[in-house]
């Protein structure tokens, strides 16, 4: 708002004809931390009031937030609009140019206290330790902001608080809206200043106090089981506006003239983090459910008659499978061993199957028809005469002659899988003829659980 100039002569020949003559004749028995105190202390009163039928409210939820109280305390930062008066002056016969006037930042300590009514939503109460900020004048012709004096202000709000999430979650955001009401005092001029303006001593900086909107955003962070303690960080908007006098005495006794400087936007944004309490009842414990009648187990059944097992390895001979298991060999529920090894041997370069090997392929032919759910991996092998590439192909013929052999036979192919390993596997010493024979071979592993 523009400077308007107006100046209105006030009369105050006594100090103690109210309120007003008292914060600007700034009489030496009232300084002014006791006056912003009997302000707090109105506020307290009418808050206490307002919070009273709220108080009377047992915790009628326990273990959730209904009828709980939330306590924070901690120190926010008070951070005014950047403009707060523009323009500002000039004051006619002083020297105060044209300027834009300028409150700045403080950080005070700062309380507030909440009342769930329901689960969700809530009463909340702020209040704090007086903010004291210093004013400037930032000239428009330039140069360095020029500090002409500071100001106290005590900023409660009332507001309406929506918490969405319940009692037990970890962090719980918060917004919520309502109406502050700022009070001003202390309101001081640089005697410096005044006399650099020329202005009396004695000239003195007067604000109204101010009722505007609210708004806050906040989280409370609940770090542990029992949800009583916590930390939080919340952010306020707070529209304070205020019309700002300057009274500067003239020479006749007890008369002041009025300078309307205008009307001051602060509307500043305020940021807080605080330690919380939470005080509710907890959820109520349920009584322990009566201890059953003891029940008294029948006795154990008879064991079953052992059956007959020749091999001894688990398995009643009227359902093994493979009855000359050798001992200690690990067996399948058939009875066969899991570690079902085939040995066949090949001559030089050949995968022809040898006829001495079809005995050793029958028996495998009749093991895979009496336990239906084996599989098998036939692995095919050489020795070292010969190049890598050519004992790789040649491994792979070996144990596809096996495979095909098992398959023309009747076990179905989808239950094994044959690969050649080349000279990649000895089992014995390629430096002599025994050796190399017993490297040219073709092993049957099984591959299933045995289940």
């Amino acid at each position: 708002m523009r400077y308007t100039g107006n100046v209105v002569v006030s009369k105050e020949r006594n100090p103690g004809a109210g309120k007003a003559a008292i914060l600007r004749c700034r009489s030496p028995l009232l300084s002014r931390e006791s006056l912003m105190y009997s302000k707090f202390l109105k506020a307290a009163v009418a808050a206490t009031l307002v919070a009273a039928p709220l108080a009377t409210m047992a915790d009628s939820a326990p273990g959730e937030q209904k009828g709980d109280w939330i306590v924070r305390a901690g120190f926010s930062q008070v951070n005014p609009e950047s403009e707060n008066l523009q323009p500002f002056g000039p004051v006619p016969g002083t020297g105060i140019p044209e300027s834009t006037l300028v409150v700045d930042s403080d950080i005070s300590f700062t309380f507030d206290v909440t009342y769930m009514f329901t689960n969700q939503f809530g009463v909340e109460l702020l209040a704090a330790y007086p903010f004291t900020h210093g004013v400037d004048l930032k000239p428009f012709a330039g140069g360095d902001d020029i500090r002409i004096g500071s100001v106290d202000h005590l900023p409660p709000t009332l507001s309406l608080v929506w918490r969405p999430f319940g009692y037990k979650a970890d962090v719980q955001p918060y917004i919520g809206v309502g109406v502050n009401y700022t009070m001003f005092s202390g309101e001081e001029l640089r005697p410096s200043v005044l006399q650099a303006v020329g202005l009396p001593n004695r000239t003195e900086l007067s604000l109204d106090d101010s009722v505007g909107a609210a708004g806050v955003i906040g989280v409370d962070l609940f770090p542990g089981e029992e949800k009583k303690w916590f930390m939080n960080a919340q952010v306020r908007y707070i529209q304070i506006e205020s019309d700002a006098e300057i009274l500067v005495p003239t020479n006749v006794n007890g008369v002041r003239a009025k300078v309307d400087a205008g009307t001051i936007d602060i509307n500043p944004m305020v940021y807080g983090l605080h330690i919380g309490r939470r005080f509710g009842a907890p959820a109520p414990v349920a009584a322990p459910e009566p201890a059953p009648a003891p029940v008294v187990a029948p006795p154990p059944p008879p064991p079953p008659a052992k059956c007959v097992d020749s091999d001894n390895d688990g398995v009643c001979d009227e359902v093994d499978k493979c009855p000359n298991t050798p001992a200690g060999a690990k067996v399948d529920k058939a009875g066969c061993p899991l570690e079902q090894t085939l040995k066949v041997l090949f001559d030089f370069d050949s995968a022809e199957l040898r006829p001495e090997s079809l005995t050793e392929l029958e028996r495998v032919v009749t093991f895979m028809n009496d336990v239906p759910f084996a599989t098998a991996l036939v692995e095919g092998h050489t020795d070292s005469v010969g190049t890598e590439e050519y004992n790789q192909a040649l491994s792979d013929r070996r144990a596809k002659a096996v495979f095909d052999y098992l398959s023309s036979r009747g076990i179905d192919p989808a239950r094994l899988k044959s690969i050649g390993h080349g000279e990649l596997k000895p089992i014995a010493d390629n430096a002599t003829a025994e050796g190399r024979q017993m490297n040219r071979r073709v092993m049957l592993i099984r591959t299933d659980s045995g289940m």
